[in-house]
Formats: structure tokens, C-alpha cells, sequence
């Protein structure tokens, strides 16, 4: 080809190009204008942040669990279940293959890995590519990762010792004593020999003897003892033997045929390695076949007992620490090293390196592997019982979704509506803070997960569970992974056949169809959680000592109400902490204004006593005298740029390495920090651009500060658990959310730490916001009051600038309501009767369908339609019809209500207040009011216990496993309670 045909074809596909790029510039351009004509038109972009509250994005809707149990699964199951959580607003699926049922027997399903399971897999992914629902991957046919391809030298171990005694000299020749073997499963570690005297546990190290060549087979041994009393100790491994360290199939256990076998070591790389070949590999290749991608894999709540060893522990060890770990093996058995405090702490470092091989050789290279293979990684890595002492925040560094869970037993007989315990939520500020302090945009939980006898199953409703979302979203949890949804044939019928852990989130539960009404609140409390970042004064450090876990959110003693918080392990504070204008500031944008130096999990014992315990931990309430050099180093290093420390000088250093120099070294260094500080005269010292300060506690340097509470309320002082709030900080925006904790109506006015912002009260059950009319500004704070029915929660947004000594021009905030009229007499319900259900039924009184004589209403669950006609009192006040709003309120309703007026859809009502607006649907005279009440599914389920299996209605289990529903569990309310007012409101 010529260099001339060259140019002339350059010059005209250069015209061309030219052309084309005109022709599409100008249609993208009109395209553009067209689009932003018709969001200005409809107002869409004026406020993003309004317009996503309304409709949240999929990043902030909830995930679920989706359980295969038993792989009993269907390619109609699973298309209905993702079509439907896309439709109701879930965005994500985390398929976990089980056999925790909820049955008495086991239901056949495919086999585990199979074609046929392999093959169902395949369609989840081609659906949930289809339907764009993110999904993920469970790594095990349980909750962490174990399963049949686990070995035994692959499983979980622990150090196992058995010593004998003899005097010297003398040539011993004989067996030493075996120590415990698990399921015929040991090897030998070592073999030491030491004096001892007069029974002893003291030992010198200069005697310990390595006599681990010595040993031959079977455990046979020689030695030509020394003059002396000795004792041969023979230190081996073996496996755990924990409960739940080797999974069986159910009834036994809580997998399905062909899933059982061993967890993993999770010490171990080579462990995880071989399981991720087995599993991991074979799940990518498979979606891979069906031209998608798993979007996650990942491991789930920490429930497998604790570990001790691994193969290559003590190299392990040595990498960690610094130093062998051979002479101090004895402490293990019970013996003093040199002395107890140094014991002590080979026991801390022995502790730690568990702790740090669990955070990188574990959570640290599954999400190695995960990113190699082009997905995320999320785990449940605190928990949340029976750990092995663990660095939680650490391991939570290693993931992209940080989870936590929290339960809702105890419900029923609740006096204050709800449970509050802490211990039902004991992980979430732990995970709340492991995002903050990692830089994770999302704090996960595993949501409103129940297990107790005659509840579990289909017995709280969405206002049930309300007031446990609003105490995760303020302990900073910010999506839910909801526990949980079955999938099930269709042709199983209703309610099916379920786990053996509530609750339910599938297309079978009575309220269904009116499920998005409470998806849309958590997706929109979620969206603005999201915001920017978390708001908190103080970092507390939890220190060095073995277990570092974070307590729940509690009113701490030292701080006290109105203040929020995170906490620090050392990789943080090593890693992540700088200072930027006098506050310690993290890469993400996190910042505090004080450190402090608390050195324990809690100073309270209350609370270190409620978290050893969901542990299964010894945690200690006294604060660490230890801190190791590179530690104290970086302390030295935020004070000189800036920072304010809070606490006391360290004794000693918090690693056995290079002692006793290193205690020396800390010694000096702390001089250096605290000077001639005593915490009682003397409490505080400048030091470079920073401070060190010892004697005060931390709401007295804020308020000394001029650091006011962030949040505050009246009757506060009194009583500081009725209200709770969260607070994110996100460009000019200032985000609060807050909480009534009682079930109760209350009018209290809140104060807030902004000024010169225009508050906003967003209500996250509706979507609608309004400007506040009443509120003062004063001390750079805000004060407005609200209005907040039982369990009911405000966003309060300041974003736009106003003066600082600008006020609102109203007493009130709200409408004003006053009763207008109720509507007495007799209601019509239609029942169905598919369900066992009467087609007319007259109420002459709003009560419960459990209060009623006929079997077919006081044991029914799902749609009963109430229907009445009313007329307007004064119907002829047209002028007053005119200027107020009229509401109608339901007064109470179990469970959920649908309101028409008129043949007008007037929306779902799913909480208090059970009011919705009927100005633009009411009529004078001749109104017909509609009410679709839909209960749950027990009542049914309870009464069809106690009849044939053949007269039954419900299609379930036809006994439940731990008595959960049973012939006697009490009836639930159930129904239009009222009593049905109309109210007229005055803005």
C-alpha cells in the first residue's frame, strides 16, 4: 500500500471521525438536556442527599442470609426468592449451605457439590446477574469453614502436656506418660527435663534440659538423669475435641449429609490453602460456567471453641515475638519461669501470637486469596462465643464487610416493650469501631436473629422489631444482613419448612406485600448512616493485653452521657493515628480530640464481666501497667505533634522480648512523657505541640475544653437510657439520629453541638422531611423539641447557614392534633378462608382475634379486610375542612395495616404512630373505609400442632425442633385494635 493511499484514507476517516464525533456530541448533549431538563422538572438533583434518603441506592439496602437447608433447593425456588428481595428492597444474598433445621426430621435434598447442586448454584448466579442482586458465598456447609475435605493435620489443635518425676542419678530407661489424645490424633512437640524443689513450680532456666532426641517410638525414653528431683515434661499436640470443632449431620449436629468433617487451623496458611483449593476453587469455577461472579465469600460467626497450636506455631512464635519460645514452653504446664510476673507474661506473648496468627494467617490471607480472585471479603470475625483470645479490631482490618450480630430473644415478656439487655448486642460497637478505625464505609450485623422456646418462628412483626434496629443503627451499625430467608420449593405451601433460627424474609410470610413499608425504613436509616464519617470526642486504647476486644456502647463513668467514642488496639495506633490541628486524625478522615490511655476491654467489671462471658473469655476490669517500646514510642510521637493523652505511666514493657533491657527502655521513655507527674497534684503536662494528662478523667478535660456533650435532652441527668443518638459528619452536613427507647409518647426538647445550621427533622419511616420551626441556638448549640411516639426515630439534619443567634418562629414542631371524632359502632372483617377464615364476620368491638369464640378467627393468620362507613361530624364546616388536615388513627394494630379511603390507597402502617393523613380521600358523608390487617403466621401454625397432620391448614414442620412453637405457646394478639379516631392537625 502507497504512502498516498495512506494520507487519503487518513484525511477522510479523519472527516468522518469528525462527523461522527458531531453527530454523537450533539445527540449526547441533547440527551444530557433532556435529562437534566426533566430532573430539574421533577426536582431530583436540587438535593441529592434528600433525594437518596427517599429512595436509597442498593449500597444501603439490607442484605440477607439465604439459607439452602439441606440443599433442598429448586430453580423455581430460587428464582421467586431473588425476584422477590429485588422487588422489596434486598439487595444482596448470602448463600449459606446448612442443616440447621427447624424440623424433627431431615428433609432430602441434592447432594452437597453435586451436578444437581452444582447446577442450581449455576441459575442462582445467572439470576442474581440477571436481577443485578449482589450475592455472596458462605465458605463452609456451616458457619466457618470446615467440611469433609479437612484433615486432621489441617484441623483445629491444641498443646497437650504429661510429666513424670524422678531423683538422679540415675539412667532412666522406660515410657514416658502419654498426654491426652483426641480421636487417635497426637504428635510430640518437645521433650524437656528441669529441677525442681520440694514441690515447686518455680524453675530456673538455666536448668531446663532439650531432650527431645531422646524420645523414640511409642514414646519411649532415655536419659542419664543428673543428682537432683526432676521432672520430664513431654509437651505435644492434639486435636481440640470442642463440641463444635468437628461438625456432624442433623439431628446430631447442624450440617447436612456430606457436609460434615472438621473445622479448619485457623492458625495456619497451609490449612486454609488446601480448603480454599477444595471449596473455594470449585465455587469460582462454577459461576464462572454461568457467566457471572460471586460477589463475596465469606466466613461467618466464630462458634468452633479455641486453639492452642499449629504445626509450625513456634516459628510463628518467633516471628511475632521476637524470641524462642522453647524455654518458656513449661509455663503451659503449669510452672513459674523465672518467676510468675514473667510467666505472666510469656502467657500474654503465647496469647498474642494466637491472636496475631488468627488476624493475618487467617482472616489476613483469606482476603489475599479473595482479591486474587477479583472478589470481596466479609467476615463475622468477633465471635460471637467461645473464641480463642482474639485481636477482633485486627481481624476486621483484613475485611471488606465487617459483621456483627445481635438477637431479639426475651421480646415477649419484656416490660418495657423490648429486651435492652447489652447482651443481646454485645459485639456491635465492636464492629461499629473496627469500621471507623479501618476505614470501612459500613459497620454490618446480622439482624433480629432468635432462638427460644415458643417464639423463633413467625412471632415479631416489624414494630417487634423496630427498637433493635434503632439501638444497632446508634451503637453505629449502618447495614443490615438480615437473619434470615429459607429457600424453599413453592410447591412446599405456607408457611414451609424453615431454619432452625428466626426470623423469616420470604415471600411466604404474611406481611410480604407489605414488607418494602419496613425495608424502606432500614434502607433509608442505613443511607444516612453512610454519610461521611462518625462523630466521637474520645478513642479510648484498649492496650496490649490478650483478649483486645471492644465493649458495647454503655454510659461510661468517665465520660458519661452525651459523648461518643471508639477504640484503639496497637496496629492502629502503630499504623493509622497522626495529628492535624490538634486532634488524633486517621487516614479515612476520623478524628478525636483526646486518647486515652485505658489499657483494658472496660474499666467497669459489670461490663468486662458481660463480655468474658459471650466469649468465653477471662477479661480483666483492671487497667494494664504494661506497653510495649514501639508503643510508647508513638505516644511520645502524637504529644510532640499535638496530641492530647489521657492516662497513667506504664511499669513495665508489655513484650517478653529482649528482657529485662526492654523494661528499662519503657521506663525511660515514659519519664520522658510523664515527667514529675504524680495523677493527683500534678495531672498535666505540655509536652511539644501536645499534652499528657493523668488524674483527670475525660469529660473533665472536654468540659475544661469548652467541649460541650454532643447530645443532651431534658430529664437526661435523671434518666439517660429513655433516648440514644448517633451523629456523622459529612461535608456541611450534620447528620443525628435519633431514638425513643420507651414505649411511650414523649415531648422533650434536644440539644445538639452545631450552630449556625438550620435544623431539619427527617423521618425515616415516611421519607418526608421539614424544616423546623421551633428551636434556639445558644453555647454553639441547637435546641429544638420533638415529638417522638413509642419506639420512633428522627434524623436531625443541619445543613443550610443561618445566623448564629437566629431562632425559630413556632412553639412546636409538629401539627397540632386534637381529637375530631371516633368512629364507634360496629366493623364488618372478611377473613379468608383458604386460611380457615369466616368471609363476613361483624366486630360490634375492635379486639383481638384471639379474644373471639370462633376457631376460625381466634386461631387465624394473614389478610382480614375491616370495613366501615362514616360520616363526618360538622360535615357542613366547610371553613374548617379547609384550613386543618384530618388524620385517621388506628390506635393499635398487630401487626401491620393497609389503609384505603374511598377506593385511595393510603399507604402501609407497620409502627407507631398507626395514623395516616386523610384530607385529600375523606368526604363529608358516605365515607368507606378499608383496613387490611395482616397478623403472623403463628397462631395458625400453634392451633394446626394440635390437630391431625391431615387437618391441617399450614404446610410446616409437624413438630418443632426445641419445643420453639409448640401446642401451648401463647396466642398472639391479633388485629384492628384501636381505638379508630379522626384528628384534625394545625401546622
Amino acid at each position: 500500500m502507497t504512502n498516498k493511499t495512506l494520507n487519503t484514507r487518513f484525511f477522510v476517516n479523519r472527516k468522518l471521525f469528525v462527523i461522527l464525533v458531531f453527530i454523537l456530541g450533539t445527540v449526547t448533549v441533547s440527551h444530557a438536556q433532556q435529562v437534566k431538563k426533566r430532573i430539574n422538572k421533577n426536582g431530583l438533583a436540587k438535593d441529592t442527599l434528600l433525594n437518596l434518603f427517599h429512595t436509597p441506592p442498593d449500597s444501603a439496602k439490607s442484605r440477607v442470609y439465604w439459607f439452602w437447608i439441606y440443599n433442598r433447593v429448586t430453580k423455581e425456588g430460587i428464582t421467586r426468592d431473588l425476584e422477590q428481595f429485588k422487588a422489596k428492597g434486598i439487595s444482596g444474598v448470602n448463600l449459606i449451605c446448612n442443616g440447621g433445621y427447624a424440623g424433627k426430621e431431615p428433609l432430602p435434598g441434592v447432594k452437597w457439590l453435586g451436578e444437581e447442586w452444582r447446577a442450581l448454584f449455576r441459575h442462582a448466579i445467572r439470576e442474581a446477574k440477571r436481577l443485578h442482586i449482589e450475592i455472596g458465598f458462605n465458605m463452609a456447609g456451616g458457619w466457618t469453614m470446615m467440611g469433609p475435605s479437612v484433615t486432621q493435620d489441617h484441623a483445629m489443635k491444641k498443646v497437650v502436656s504429661a510429666e513424670m518425676k524422678v531423683a538422679g542419678p540415675v539412667k532412666f530407661s522406660g515410657t514416658l506418660p502419654q498426654p491426652e489424645v483426641v480421636e487417635g490424633y497426637y504428635h510430640d512437640i518437645m521433650v524437656q527435663a528441669f529441677r525442681v524443689t520440694d514441690g515447686s513450680k518455680q524453675i530456673d532456666p538455666k536448668d531446663i534440659i532439650e531432650l527431645t532426641s531422646k524420645l523414640g517410638a511409642k514414646g519411649h525414653f532415655e536419659w542419664d538423669v543428673p543428682a537432683g528431683n526432676w521432672v520430664i515434661l513431654r509437651t505435644g499436640y492434639t486435636l481440640t475435641g470442642a463440641a463444635w470443632s468437628k461438625w456432624k449431620a442433623y439431628p446430631e449436629g447442624d450440617t447436612f449429609k456430606g457436609g460434615e468433617g472438621y473445622e479448619i487451623d485457623y492458625l495456619s496458611v497451609a490449612a486454609l490453602d488446601d480448603y480454599f483449593d477444595h471449596l473455594g476453587k470449585t465455587v469460582i469455577a462454577e459461576a464462572k460456567k454461568a457467566g457471572g461472579h460471586i460477589d463475596y465469600l465469606w466466613s461467618d460467626s466464630w462458634e468452633c471453641g479455641k486453639l492452642t497450636w499449629t504445626q509450625d506455631f513456634a516459628n510463628q512464635f518467633k516471628r511475632f515475638r521476637g524470641y524462642d519460645l522453647k524455654a518458656d514452653m513449661p509455663v503451659l504446664a503449669g510452672y513459674n519461669v523465672v518467676n510468675a510476673d514473667v510467666s505472666a507474661r510469656f502467657r500474654e506473648d503465647f496469647d498474642r501470637t494466637i491472636q496475631d496468627c488468627i488476624a493475618e494467617n487467617y482472616y489476613g490471607h483469606f482476603e489475599e486469596l479473595c482479591h486474587k480472585n477479583g472478589m470481596k471479603v466479609g467476615n463475622e470475625a468477633g465471635g460471637p462465643n467461645d473464641i480463642p483470645p482474639q485481636d477482633v479490631l485486627k481481624n476486621f482490618g483484613h475485611c471488606d464487610i465487617v459483621a456483627g450480630e445481635f438477637w431479639v430473644n426475651g421480646t415477649r415478656n419484656a416490660p418495657d416493650g423490648y429486651n435492652k439487655d447489652r447482651r443481646e448486642r454485645l459485639n456491635l460497637k465492636q464492629t461499629a469501631t473496627a469500621a471507623h478505625v479501618y476505614g470501612k464505609r459500613q459497620a454490618e450485623a446480622e439482624a433480629f436473629t432468635e432462638q427460644e422456646r415458643d417464639g423463633t418462628h413467625w412471632t415479631l412483626g416489624p414494630y417487634d422489631l423496630k427498637p433493635y434496629a434503632n439501638d444497632a443503627f446508634c451503637e453505629g451499625i449502618n447495614r443490615f444482613m438480615l437473619h434470615a430467608a429459607t429457600c424453599q420449593p413453592p410447591s412446599d405451601g405456607k408457611p414451609g419448612y424453615e431454619y432452625c433460627a428466626g426470623q423469616h424474609f420470604t415471600p411466604n410470610i404474611t406481611w410480604w406485600e407489605q414488607s418494602p413499608a419496613f425495608f424502606s425504613y432500614l434502607s433509608r436509616c442505613q443511607y444516612m448512616l453512610q454519610q461521611g464519617n462518625f462523630v466521637a470526642d474520645v478513642c479510648f486504647y484498649l492496650g496490649e493485653r490478650p483478649p483486645l476486644l471492644a465493649p458495647p456502647k454503655y454510659n461510661i463513668p468517665t465520660l458519661g452521657p452525651g459523648y461518643d467514642c471508639d477504640y484503639s488496639n496497637p496496629e492502629v495506633l502503630l499504623t493509622r493515628m497522626t495529628v492535624k490541628n490538634g486532634r488524633i486524625t486517621l487516614p479515612d478522615g476520623m478524628n478525636y480530640k483526646l486518647l486515652v490511655l485505658q489499657n483494658c476491654v472496660s474499666p467497669v467489671p459489670e461490663i468486662t464481666k458481660e463480655v468474658g462471658g459471650y466469649q468465653g473469655l477471662s477479661v480483666s476490669s483492671d487497667q494494664s501497667t504494661a506497653m510495649s517500646l514501639p508503643v510508647i514510642k508513638k505516644l511520645k510521637e502524637l504529644i510532640m505533634m499535638g496530641a492530647t493523652v489521657v492516662g497513667a505511666p506504664p511499669g513495665m514493657s508489655a513484650e517478653l522480648k529482649n528482657y529485662p533491657e526492654c523494661d528499662t527502655e519503657v521506663k525511660k521513655i515514659a519519664a520522658e512523657i510523664w515527667g514529675n507527674l504524680d495523677g493527683k497534684t500534678r495531672t498535666e503536662r505540655k509536652l511539644g505541640k501536645g499534652r499528657i494528662i493523668w488524674g483527670k478523667t475525660p469529660k473533665e478535660i472536654l468540659l475544661a475544653d469548652g467541649v460541650s456533650p454532643d447530645f443532651s435532652f431534658t430529664g437526661q441527668t435523671e434518666n439517660s437510657d429513655q433516648f440514644d443518638y448517633i451523629h456523622r459528619t459529612s461535608g456541611n452536613a450534620e447528620i443525628y439520629f435519633v431514638i425513643n427507647r420507651t414505649n411511650q409518647h414523649q415531648t422533650r426538647s434536644f440539644t445538639f453541638r452545631v450552630s449556625g445550621k438550620q435544623p431539619e427533622i427527617w423521618d425515616a419511616v415516611s421519607g418526608k422531611s421539614i424544616t423546623a420551626k421551633s428551636f434556639e441556638q445558644t453555647n454553639g448549640a441547637t435546641t429544638l423539641p420533638l415529638e417522638m411516639d413509642a419506639f420512633s426515630s428522627y434524623f436531625v439534619v443541619f445543613r443550610k447557614p443561618i445566623a448564629v443567634n437566629a431562632k425559630g418562629a413556632s412553639e412546636k414542631n409538629f401539627p397540632q392534633l386534637a381529637e375530631f371524632e371516633k368512629l364507634e359502632g360496629s366493623w364488618t372483617a372478611a377473613f379468608d378462608s383458604q386460611w380457615g377464615g369466616p368471609a363476613k364476620a361483624q366486630f360490634p368491638e375492635l379486639i383481638s382475634w384471639t379474644k373471639r369464640p370462633e376457631d376460625g378467627i381466634k386461631y387465624y393468620s394473614g389478610t382480614a379486610t375491616y370495613t366501615k362507613s362514616f360520616d363526618l361530624k360538622n360535615n357542613a364546616d366547610k371553613k374548617m375542612r379547609k384550613s386543618k388536615r384530618l388524620f385517621l388513627d388506628l390506635g393499635d394494630v398487630k401487626d401491620v395495616a393497609e389503609v384505603r379511603l374511598n377506593g385511595k390507597k393510603l399507604g402501609v402502617l407497620w409502627c407507631a404512630p398507626w395514623r395516616v393523613e386523610i384530607t385529600g380521600a375523606v368526604k363529608p358523608t358516605g365515607n368507606i373505609l378499608q383496613v387490611d390487617v395482616i397478623n403472623l403466621w403463628a397462631n395458625r401454625v400453634v392451633h394446626d400442632l394440635s390437630l391431625p397432620v391431615d387437618k391441617r391448614l399450614t404446610k410446616t414442620h409437624e413438630v418443632f425442633r426445641f419445643d420453639m412453637l409448640n401446642v401451648n405457646t401463647p396466642l398472639l394478639e391479633s388485629g384492628l385494635l384501636g381505638p379508630v379516631k379522626v384528628y384534625t392537625a394545625k401546622d
